[in-house]
Protein backbone atom coordinates (compact mmCIF):
# COMPACT_ATOMS: atom_id res chain seq x y z
CA UNK A 1 0.00 0.00 0.00
CA UNK A 2 2.97 2.79 0.99
CA UNK A 3 4.51 2.20 -2.88
CA UNK A 4 0.83 2.17 -4.75
CA UNK A 5 0.58 5.43 -2.48
CA UNK A 6 4.01 7.22 -3.75
CA UNK A 7 3.46 6.56 -7.33
CA UNK A 8 0.91 8.98 -8.39
CA UNK A 9 2.33 11.74 -6.32
CA UNK A 10 5.43 11.82 -7.94
CA UNK A 11 5.49 9.92 -11.27
CA UNK A 12 2.65 10.33 -12.77
CA UNK A 13 2.19 13.88 -13.23
CA UNK A 14 6.21 14.47 -14.26
CA UNK A 15 5.51 12.01 -17.08
CA UNK A 16 2.47 13.67 -18.12
CA UNK A 17 3.53 17.37 -18.84
CA UNK A 18 6.15 16.32 -21.25
CA UNK A 19 4.03 14.49 -23.39
CA UNK A 20 1.81 17.79 -23.77
CA UNK A 21 4.55 19.37 -24.45
CA UNK A 22 6.43 19.92 -28.12
CA UNK A 23 9.61 18.35 -27.14
CA UNK A 24 8.39 15.17 -28.90
CA UNK A 25 7.58 16.66 -32.45
CA UNK A 26 11.00 16.92 -33.26
CA UNK A 27 11.70 13.00 -32.50
CA UNK A 28 8.38 12.58 -35.14
CA UNK A 29 9.44 15.26 -38.05
CA UNK A 30 12.41 13.53 -39.30
CA UNK A 31 10.87 10.40 -39.77
CA UNK A 32 7.97 11.64 -42.07
CA UNK A 33 10.24 13.48 -44.34
CA UNK A 34 11.97 11.80 -47.45
CA UNK A 35 15.05 10.43 -45.76
CA UNK A 36 16.07 9.10 -49.07
CA UNK A 37 16.42 12.15 -51.51
CA UNK A 38 19.92 13.64 -50.38
CA UNK A 39 20.85 9.54 -51.18
CA UNK A 40 19.15 10.07 -54.53
CA UNK A 41 19.80 13.24 -55.23
CA UNK A 42 24.15 13.63 -55.89
CA UNK A 43 23.48 10.63 -58.43
CA UNK A 44 21.44 12.93 -60.55
CA UNK A 45 23.46 16.00 -60.70
CA UNK A 46 25.94 16.80 -63.68
CA UNK A 47 29.03 16.83 -61.90
CA UNK A 48 30.56 12.94 -62.36
CA UNK A 49 29.55 13.89 -66.26
CA UNK A 50 32.17 16.44 -66.33
CA UNK A 51 34.76 14.83 -64.59
CA UNK A 52 34.78 11.79 -67.47
CA UNK A 53 34.29 14.20 -70.32
CA UNK A 54 35.77 13.26 -73.76
CA UNK A 55 39.28 14.98 -74.75
CA UNK A 56 39.50 17.06 -77.50
CA UNK A 57 40.99 15.60 -80.59
CA UNK A 58 43.13 17.66 -83.67
CA UNK A 59 43.63 17.44 -86.92
CA UNK A 60 46.79 19.37 -87.92
CA UNK A 61 48.13 20.38 -91.78
CA UNK A 62 52.05 21.28 -91.22
CA UNK A 63 52.62 22.88 -94.76
CA UNK A 64 55.34 24.87 -95.94
CA UNK A 65 53.43 27.71 -96.38
CA UNK A 66 50.34 27.53 -93.91
CA UNK A 67 49.44 25.94 -91.00
CA UNK A 68 46.02 24.57 -90.34
CA UNK A 69 44.40 23.07 -87.75
CA UNK A 70 40.82 21.40 -87.81
CA UNK A 71 38.52 20.60 -84.62
CA UNK A 72 34.77 19.50 -83.99
CA UNK A 73 32.61 21.74 -81.58
CA UNK A 74 30.46 20.96 -79.61
CA UNK A 75 27.71 21.17 -82.51
CA UNK A 76 30.02 18.68 -84.19
CA UNK A 77 30.89 20.85 -86.80
CA UNK A 78 34.37 21.14 -87.81
CA UNK A 79 35.87 24.76 -87.15
CA UNK A 80 39.51 25.88 -88.94
CA UNK A 81 42.22 28.00 -87.49
CA UNK A 82 45.22 28.73 -89.91
CA UNK A 83 48.61 30.74 -89.57
CA UNK A 84 51.52 31.16 -92.22
CA UNK A 85 54.39 29.50 -91.30
CA UNK A 86 56.84 31.99 -91.94
CA UNK A 87 58.93 34.39 -89.77
CA UNK A 88 61.61 37.37 -89.98
CA UNK A 89 64.22 37.96 -87.46
CA UNK A 90 64.26 41.67 -85.95
CA UNK A 91 67.80 42.37 -86.22
CA UNK A 92 67.62 42.04 -89.81
CA UNK A 93 64.69 44.32 -90.71
CA UNK A 94 66.26 47.06 -88.31
CA UNK A 95 62.83 48.20 -87.43
CA UNK A 96 63.74 50.16 -84.15
CA UNK A 97 60.81 51.09 -81.69
CA UNK A 98 59.24 48.65 -82.67
CA UNK A 99 55.81 47.63 -80.03
CA UNK A 100 55.86 43.99 -79.71
CA UNK A 101 52.70 43.98 -78.03
CA UNK A 102 50.82 43.99 -80.67
CA UNK A 103 52.64 41.79 -83.05
CA UNK A 104 52.75 38.38 -83.34
CA UNK A 105 56.33 37.79 -82.15
CA UNK A 106 58.74 34.76 -80.47
CA UNK A 107 61.94 35.06 -78.22
CA UNK A 108 63.92 32.37 -78.72
CA UNK A 109 67.45 32.33 -76.77
CA UNK A 110 68.98 36.24 -77.66
CA UNK A 111 66.81 36.76 -80.71
CA UNK A 112 63.40 38.30 -81.13
CA UNK A 113 61.03 36.89 -84.24
CA UNK A 114 58.01 38.31 -86.26
CA UNK A 115 56.01 35.26 -86.87
CA UNK A 116 53.07 34.43 -89.16
CA UNK A 117 50.68 36.79 -90.76
CA UNK A 118 52.48 40.09 -89.23
CA UNK A 119 55.76 38.80 -90.69
CA UNK A 120 54.38 38.54 -94.17
CA UNK A 121 52.94 41.79 -93.92
CA UNK A 122 55.93 43.34 -92.67
CA UNK A 123 57.88 41.38 -95.65
CA UNK A 124 55.74 43.17 -97.98
CA UNK A 125 55.22 46.74 -97.63
CA UNK A 126 59.27 47.24 -96.61
CA UNK A 127 60.67 44.41 -99.33
CA UNK A 128 62.33 41.74 -96.84
CA UNK A 129 62.53 38.02 -97.78
CA UNK A 130 60.79 36.13 -95.31
CA UNK A 131 62.39 33.04 -93.81
CA UNK A 132 60.53 29.90 -93.58
CA UNK A 133 60.66 27.26 -90.55
CA UNK A 134 60.04 24.54 -93.09
CA UNK A 135 61.52 24.14 -96.85
CA UNK A 136 60.34 22.28 -99.43
CA UNK A 137 57.48 20.20 -97.27
CA UNK A 138 60.14 19.54 -94.42
CA UNK A 139 61.98 21.34 -90.94
CA UNK A 140 64.46 23.77 -92.59
CA UNK A 141 67.96 22.98 -92.51
CA UNK A 142 69.14 26.54 -92.71
CA UNK A 143 67.97 28.01 -89.71
CA UNK A 144 68.83 26.62 -86.43
CA UNK A 145 65.81 28.30 -84.78
CA UNK A 146 63.11 26.74 -86.92
CA UNK A 147 62.29 23.77 -84.82
CA UNK A 148 61.75 26.36 -82.06
CA UNK A 149 59.92 28.69 -83.66
CA UNK A 150 58.09 25.72 -85.63
CA UNK A 151 56.69 24.73 -82.23
CA UNK A 152 56.30 28.68 -80.89
CA UNK A 153 53.36 28.85 -83.70
CA UNK A 154 51.95 25.04 -83.35
CA UNK A 155 51.41 26.00 -79.78
CA UNK A 156 50.03 29.05 -80.56
CA UNK A 157 47.48 27.69 -83.47
CA UNK A 158 45.82 24.88 -81.23
CA UNK A 159 45.44 27.45 -78.63
CA UNK A 160 44.30 24.95 -75.94
CA UNK A 161 42.70 25.98 -73.08
CA UNK A 162 44.14 24.92 -69.44
CA UNK A 163 42.50 22.17 -67.88
CA UNK A 164 41.07 20.41 -71.15
CA UNK A 165 42.10 16.59 -71.45
CA UNK A 166 43.78 16.71 -74.49
CA UNK A 167 43.39 13.43 -76.61
CA UNK A 168 45.04 12.45 -80.14
CA UNK A 169 46.25 14.76 -82.78
CA UNK A 170 47.10 13.30 -86.42
CA UNK A 171 49.29 15.59 -88.06
CA UNK A 172 49.78 15.47 -91.92
CA UNK A 173 53.66 14.50 -93.23
CA UNK A 174 54.95 14.38 -96.74
CA UNK A 175 55.75 11.17 -98.85
CA UNK A 176 59.42 10.60 -99.28
CA UNK A 177 60.22 12.64 -102.39
CA UNK A 178 60.85 10.44 -105.27
CA UNK A 179 63.29 12.72 -107.52
CA UNK A 180 65.51 14.09 -104.49
CA UNK A 181 67.46 11.80 -101.69
CA UNK A 182 65.99 13.32 -99.06
CA UNK A 183 63.29 11.47 -96.88
CA UNK A 184 60.80 12.78 -94.20
CA UNK A 185 62.16 10.11 -91.13
CA UNK A 186 63.68 13.48 -89.24
CA UNK A 187 60.84 15.74 -89.97
CA UNK A 188 58.11 13.27 -88.82
CA UNK A 189 59.88 12.55 -85.72
CA UNK A 190 60.41 16.03 -84.91
CA UNK A 191 56.62 17.02 -85.40
CA UNK A 192 55.65 13.87 -83.18
CA UNK A 193 58.08 15.43 -80.14
CA UNK A 194 56.38 19.20 -80.53
CA UNK A 195 52.98 17.78 -80.54
CA UNK A 196 53.61 15.72 -77.84
CA UNK A 197 55.02 18.04 -75.34
CA UNK A 198 51.89 20.43 -75.92
CA UNK A 199 50.35 17.18 -74.55
CA UNK A 200 48.42 15.29 -77.08
CA UNK A 201 48.92 12.12 -78.64
CA UNK A 202 50.89 12.25 -81.81
CA UNK A 203 50.15 10.37 -85.25
CA UNK A 204 51.32 10.90 -88.00
CA UNK A 205 49.37 10.61 -91.81
CA UNK A 206 50.14 11.13 -95.26
CA UNK A 207 49.49 14.67 -96.68
CA UNK A 208 47.47 13.21 -99.82
CA UNK A 209 45.85 10.67 -98.06
CA UNK A 210 44.25 12.82 -95.26
CA UNK A 211 42.70 14.22 -98.69
CA UNK A 212 41.03 10.98 -99.41
CA UNK A 213 39.60 10.76 -95.33
CA UNK A 214 38.21 14.08 -96.19
CA UNK A 215 36.69 14.05 -99.77
CA UNK A 216 35.98 10.31 -100.47
CA UNK A 217 33.48 9.02 -98.12
CA UNK A 218 31.18 8.51 -100.90
CA UNK A 219 33.38 5.75 -102.66
CA UNK A 220 34.07 4.05 -99.15
CA UNK A 221 37.55 6.40 -98.75
CA UNK A 222 39.11 4.97 -102.56
CA UNK A 223 40.61 7.37 -104.81
CA UNK A 224 43.39 9.32 -106.25
CA UNK A 225 44.68 13.00 -104.68
CA UNK A 226 47.49 15.06 -105.57
CA UNK A 227 47.91 17.87 -103.06
CA UNK A 228 50.05 20.82 -104.85
CA UNK A 229 51.34 22.54 -101.73
CA UNK A 230 54.53 25.11 -101.53
CA UNK A 231 57.11 22.78 -100.72
CA UNK A 232 56.39 19.66 -102.60
CA UNK A 233 53.35 17.81 -104.56
CA UNK A 234 52.12 15.02 -102.42
CA UNK A 235 50.43 11.84 -103.97
CA UNK A 236 48.82 8.97 -102.78
CA UNK A 237 46.55 5.87 -104.24
CA UNK A 238 44.14 4.88 -101.49
CA UNK A 239 41.69 1.56 -101.60
CA UNK A 240 39.32 1.61 -98.96
CA UNK A 241 41.31 3.81 -96.78
CA UNK A 242 44.20 1.87 -97.01
CA UNK A 243 47.33 3.39 -99.36
CA UNK A 244 48.28 1.29 -102.38
CA UNK A 245 50.79 4.17 -103.11
CA UNK A 246 52.16 7.54 -101.12
CA UNK A 247 55.05 9.60 -102.60
CA UNK A 248 56.15 13.34 -103.57
CA UNK A 249 58.08 15.23 -105.99
CA UNK A 250 59.94 17.99 -105.06
CA UNK A 251 58.66 20.67 -106.93
CA UNK A 252 55.86 23.12 -105.99
CA UNK A 253 54.32 26.24 -105.18
CA UNK A 254 57.61 27.23 -104.01
CA UNK A 255 59.46 26.20 -107.12
CA UNK A 256 56.98 28.61 -108.99
CA UNK A 257 57.57 31.68 -107.10
CA UNK A 258 61.40 31.00 -106.77
CA UNK A 259 62.01 30.74 -110.43
CA UNK A 260 59.55 33.45 -111.53
CA UNK A 261 61.42 35.62 -108.87
CA UNK A 262 64.71 35.48 -111.05
CA UNK A 263 63.00 35.15 -114.57
CA UNK A 264 61.90 38.76 -113.73
CA UNK A 265 63.99 40.61 -111.05
CA UNK A 266 62.13 40.47 -107.70
CA UNK A 267 61.74 38.45 -104.55
CA UNK A 268 60.00 35.66 -104.10
CA UNK A 269 57.42 37.02 -101.04
CA UNK A 270 56.16 39.28 -103.88
CA UNK A 271 55.42 36.77 -106.00
CA UNK A 272 53.34 35.18 -104.11
CA UNK A 273 51.11 38.79 -103.34
CA UNK A 274 50.06 38.81 -107.12
CA UNK A 275 49.67 35.03 -107.07
CA UNK A 276 47.02 35.18 -104.32
CA UNK A 277 45.32 37.88 -106.26
CA UNK A 278 43.68 37.14 -108.72
CA UNK A 279 45.66 34.81 -110.74
CA UNK A 280 44.46 32.98 -113.92
CA UNK A 281 47.19 31.27 -115.68
CA UNK A 282 45.93 32.46 -119.19
CA UNK A 283 45.92 36.28 -118.19
CA UNK A 284 48.33 38.53 -117.72
CA UNK A 285 47.16 42.07 -119.14
CA UNK A 286 46.42 43.27 -115.52
CA UNK A 287 48.74 45.46 -113.31
CA UNK A 288 51.23 47.68 -114.06
CA UNK A 289 54.47 46.64 -116.53
CA UNK A 290 56.19 45.18 -113.61
CA UNK A 291 53.00 43.42 -112.05
CA UNK A 292 52.05 41.82 -116.08
CA UNK A 293 55.82 40.41 -116.56
CA UNK A 294 54.98 38.42 -113.25
CA UNK A 295 51.87 37.34 -114.16
CA UNK A 296 53.11 36.07 -117.62
CA UNK A 297 55.71 34.30 -116.06
CA UNK A 298 53.43 32.58 -113.79
CA UNK A 299 51.52 31.05 -116.42
CA UNK A 300 54.55 29.52 -117.99
CA UNK A 301 55.84 28.04 -114.67
CA UNK A 302 52.51 26.81 -113.32
CA UNK A 303 51.26 25.06 -116.90
CA UNK A 304 55.37 23.52 -116.58
CA UNK A 305 54.52 22.32 -113.05
CA UNK A 306 51.46 21.02 -113.92
CA UNK A 307 52.89 18.54 -117.08
CA UNK A 308 55.56 17.76 -114.95
CA UNK A 309 53.28 16.54 -111.97
CA UNK A 310 51.29 14.43 -115.11
CA UNK A 311 54.08 12.87 -115.98
CA UNK A 312 55.51 11.96 -112.87
CA UNK A 313 52.41 10.30 -111.61
CA UNK A 314 52.03 8.24 -114.58
CA UNK A 315 56.20 6.99 -114.83
CA UNK A 316 55.44 6.14 -110.54
CA UNK A 317 52.54 4.24 -111.63
CA UNK A 318 54.07 2.13 -114.43
CA UNK A 319 57.16 1.55 -112.47
CA UNK A 320 55.75 0.31 -108.78
CA UNK A 321 53.78 -1.78 -111.57
CA UNK A 322 51.11 -2.16 -109.32
CA UNK A 323 47.95 -3.91 -109.24
CA UNK A 324 45.43 -1.48 -109.84
CA UNK A 325 42.69 -3.38 -111.12
CA UNK A 326 40.17 -1.20 -109.05
CA UNK A 327 36.46 -2.66 -109.16
CA UNK A 328 34.80 0.65 -109.80
CA UNK A 329 36.19 4.22 -111.31
CA UNK A 330 37.33 6.28 -108.68
CA UNK A 331 37.63 9.93 -108.35
CA UNK A 332 41.17 12.43 -108.61
CA UNK A 333 40.88 15.08 -106.14
CA UNK A 334 42.92 18.36 -106.60
CA UNK A 335 44.01 20.30 -103.62
CA UNK A 336 46.36 22.61 -102.11
CA UNK A 337 47.04 26.36 -102.49
CA UNK A 338 49.58 26.40 -105.29
CA UNK A 339 46.48 24.89 -107.23
CA UNK A 340 43.77 27.43 -106.45
CA UNK A 341 45.02 29.79 -109.54
CA UNK A 342 42.69 30.38 -112.35
CA UNK A 343 42.46 27.93 -115.18
CA UNK A 344 44.70 25.39 -112.84
CA UNK A 345 41.80 22.25 -113.03
CA UNK A 346 40.94 22.82 -116.60
CA UNK A 347 44.85 22.40 -117.69
CA UNK A 348 45.33 19.27 -115.11
CA UNK A 349 42.01 17.47 -117.12
CA UNK A 350 43.24 18.15 -120.46
CA UNK A 351 46.78 17.14 -119.73
CA UNK A 352 45.12 13.71 -117.92
CA UNK A 353 43.05 13.46 -121.18
CA UNK A 354 46.12 13.68 -123.13
CA UNK A 355 47.81 10.92 -121.63
CA UNK A 356 47.07 7.24 -120.96
CA UNK A 357 46.19 7.26 -117.27
CA UNK A 358 45.72 3.63 -115.99
CA UNK A 359 42.65 4.24 -113.87
CA UNK A 360 39.53 4.51 -114.64
CA UNK A 361 38.64 7.59 -113.10
CA UNK A 362 35.13 9.22 -112.24
CA UNK A 363 35.98 12.95 -112.00
CA UNK A 364 38.73 15.17 -111.61
CA UNK A 365 37.78 17.71 -109.12
CA UNK A 366 38.74 19.80 -106.68
CA UNK A 367 38.56 19.08 -102.73
CA UNK A 368 35.52 21.22 -100.87
CA UNK A 369 38.30 22.91 -99.41
CA UNK A 370 41.44 22.76 -101.04
CA UNK A 371 43.64 24.97 -97.99
CA UNK A 372 41.81 22.54 -95.12
CA UNK A 373 40.91 19.71 -96.23
CA UNK A 374 44.18 17.68 -95.67
CA UNK A 375 43.64 19.11 -91.76
CA UNK A 376 39.79 17.76 -92.18
CA UNK A 377 41.12 14.35 -93.17
CA UNK A 378 43.37 14.30 -89.97
CA UNK A 379 40.84 15.39 -87.78
CA UNK A 380 38.35 12.69 -89.10
CA UNK A 381 41.18 10.11 -88.59
CA UNK A 382 41.88 10.97 -85.18
CA UNK A 383 37.88 11.01 -84.52
CA UNK A 384 37.90 7.23 -86.53
CA UNK A 385 39.74 6.14 -83.72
Amino acid sequence: MSAASEEPATVAQPVAKPVAQPVAQPVAQPVAQPVARPVVQPVAQPPKAAVVAKPINLGLDVGTMNLVCARANQAGKIEIANLRNVFLTVDDVHIEGMDLSKISHARIDDGVFILSNDAYNFANIFGYRLSRSMQKGMISPEDINSTDILAVMIRELLNIEPGVKQGKCVYSVPGDPVNSKSNVLYHRNILGRIISEIGFEPEPLNEATAIIYAECAETDFSGISISFGAGLTNVAVVYKSIPVLEFALSRGGDWIDDNVAMAVGTIPNRVVAIKEKDFHLDRYDMGRKKERKVREALGYYYKNLIQFVVKSCLQELDRRDLDLGFPNSIPLIISGGTSLAGGFLDFIRSQVEENAWPLDLSEIRYAGDPLSCVAQGCLIKALKQ
